[in-house]
C-alpha cells in the first residue's frame, strides 16, 4: 500500500494548484489526496479539524494551507506522520505588538474591497504574496481566477488575523518537519519559517534556488525530490 500524502492548499486557489503532482511520477510512489477546503469555515481550527479526516499520513501545505497543516500537528500529532510547511503566512511571534501586519493587511483589503472592488482588493493580495514581478510572469486565466476569489481571500485574510501560532507549545510537537521557502519569495515568509525552525524539536529549514512562493508549481522536481526525501527519513517512504 502507498504512502498516503496529503496535499493541502492555499488562498485564492484550489486543488488545481497541485496538478502538476497529481500528474506526476510521485503517483507511483504515494498515495496522493488534494482535498478542496471548506470556505464556510472562519477559523484556522475549524479548518484543522476537516483536515484530521485524511488520516494519518504526511500532510503538505501550501501558503494558508501550511497554517492548517501546522494546527493539524499541533492538536492531533498523531494523524501527521510528518508536515511539509511551504510559506505559512503568519506571524513569527505571538506578541500582538509585533503582529500586527496580518491585521493591517486585512483592513487595507477591505479598504480595496469597498473603494474599488472584490477583484481589485484580489489584486492586492496576489501582488503583496507574490510580489509584482511573480504575478507579471503567472498566465493571465489563473490571475483572474485567483481574483475573483476574493471572498476567500478575505475569509483566510480574517482566520489568519484571528489566530495565533502558539510557538512555546510548538516547543513540545515533535512531528517531523520539512520547512520550505523560495529564493525570490516575498521577504515577509523567511521571520516566519525561522522562527518555527528555532523552537520545533524536529525541523529542517530549506531554500529552493530560482523559486517563489509558488514553489511547487515553479520547482516541481526539486519539490518532489524534498518530498521523496523527507518521506524516507519519517520512515513512510
Amino acid at each position: 500500500m502507498r504512502p498516503r500524502v496529503v496535499l493541502v492548499h492555499g488562498s485564492a486557489t484550489d486543488r488545481s494548484t497541485w496538478s502538476i503532482q497529481l500528474r506526476s511520477s510521485a503517483l507511483d510512489r504515494f498515495e496522493l489526496v488534494a482535498p478542496e477546503r471548506d470556505f464556510t469555515h472562519t477559523t484556522v481550527e475549524q479548518h484543522a479539524v476537516d483536515l484530521a479526516a485524511a488520516g494519518r499520513a504526511i500532510y503538505v501545505g501550501s501558503s494558508f494551507g501550511a497554517v492548517i497543516v501546522l494546527e493539524l500537528a499541533r492538536t492531533r500529532p498523531e494523524l501527521v506522520a510528518g508536515a511539509v510547511l511551504i510559506e505559512p503566512p503568519m506571524p513569527p511571534t505571538d506578541d500582538m505588538t509585533l503582529a500586527s501586519a496580518q491585521r493591517a493587511f486585512y483592513e487595507e483589503f477591505e479598504r480595496r474591497v469597498a473603494a474599488d472592488g472584490g477583484p481589485a482588493a484580489g489584486e492586492f493580495f496576489l501582488s503583496t504574496v507574490l510580489g509584482p514581478e511573480a504575478l507579471a510572469r503567472i498566465p493571465a486565466s489563473f490571475r483572474e481566477r485567483s481574483r475573483a476569489r476574493w471572498a476567500e481571500i478575505r475569509a483566510d485574510s480574517l482566520a489568519l488575523v484571528a489566530y495565533r501560532p502558539r510557538y512555546l507549545e510548538l516547543r513540545t510537537c515533535t512531528v517531523p518537519m520539512l520547512l520550505l521557502g523560495g529564493e525570490r519569495s516575498a521577504p515577509l515568509f523567511m521571520p516566519t519559517l525561522e522562527a518555527l525552525a528555532a523552537v520545533l524539536p524536529d525541523a529542517e529549514l530549506v531554500t529552493i534556488p530560482n523559486a517563489g512562493h509558488m514553489l511547487h508549481a515553479e520547482a516541481p522536481r526539486r519539490f518532489a525530490e524534498l518530498l521523496i526525501g523527507f518521506a524516507a527519513e519519517v520512515g513512510i517512504g
